[in-house]
């Protein structure tokens, strides 16, 4: 196959897909306007939203009572090392605050609320690092190399710094830890790649306990298999599983893929197209 070719070929593909994009659209536009819309009174719509019937109440209760049961189990998991991550549709928040009032009463609790854009971790770090070192001072179980470490305030260190002492600091208390709420993990004040990093840092941290929820209905394609990573990396397509969920999130974006259930429930990625354009893909890619 010539070069010019394959040149036509792959323009006439793209062609054809934004193509049928632009005309699969209904092509009209609205007229409407965000000026156009008249403010409500707060007083009328808090009124307004007071008259509202809560829909499927009982099977709400239903499905809060059955995870009631489950907080002793959550908390020997815990306690076991590991961290918790509430998945699916609808608000997690109430759930994970009444996991924290009634069987975390024995631990430092930090929230943090990943669904404000303007989060800083940092802080927070910091706040846990504080009540970390009080915990210590408490139990008389400083040592003279843990001194050391701590001679500057904790809100001049680094997050490296910051973060190993969390890690490092030893009590005699095996099941001695903290908990970290984390409402929406993957809100817009955390998706950036150095907060991420240090979310996966500080869970791993030996006395910080994660107990988070994703909110975003992409979350399946935010953390695709291992194995789809693995076989990128050694292919060098991504350096890092951050740039690999970011390029499926764009080709979702532009319905270039796209998720379905398999016979298991599970979630797999496909893409939407047919077998012999798939072929005629494959073919010029591999010239």
């Amino acid at each position: 196959m010539e070069t010019d070719d394959v040149d036509e070929e792959e323009f006439g593909f793209s062609r054809n897909y934004f193509l049928s994009k632009e005309l699969g659209g209904s092509g009209k536009k609205s007229t409407h306007k965000i000026s156009d819309i008249v403010p409500v009174e707060e007083q009328e719509l808090r009124a307004a939203a007071a008259n509202i019937e809560p829909k499927h109440e009982k099977e709400i209760i239903s499905l809060m009572s059955s995870y009631k049961s489950l907080y002793s189990k959550w908390v020997f998991e815990l306690r076991c090392g590991f961290g918790l991550l509430m998945y699916g549709f609808g608000s997690k928040k109430a759930l994970i605050e009444d996991f924290a009032s009634m069987a975390l009463t024995d631990y430092s609790v930090v929230v943090i609320n990943g669904y404000l854009p303007s989060i800083s971790l940092k802080q927070v770090v910091i706040v846990l690092a504080e009540l970390w070192w009080d915990q210590l001072k408490t139990k008389r179980r400083t040592s003279a190399k843990t001194s050391l470490k701590i001679q500057q305030p904790f809100s001049s260190q680094s997050m490296d710094d910051l973060l190993q002492f969390l890690d490092g600091s030893e009590t005699e208390e095996n099941n001695s830890f903290m908990c970290v709420l984390v409402h929406n993990i993957d809100g817009p004040g955390l998706r950036d790649a150095d907060s991420q990093q240090h979310l996966a840092r500080l869970a791993s941290c030996s006395h910080i306990r994660v107990v988070a929820s994703i909110d975003n209905v992409n979350a399946p394609l935010r953390m695709p298999a291992d194995n789809l990573y693995t076989v990128a990396r050694e292919r060098f397509l991504v350096s890092s599983q951050v740039t690999l969920n970011s390029h499926l999130t764009e080709f979702k974006d532009h319905e270039l893929l796209k998720t379905r259930k398999r016979s298991d429930g599970q979630d797999c990625l496909h893409i939407p197209l047919p077998a012999d354009a798939l072929e005629k893909l494959l073919s010029v890619i591999c010239q």
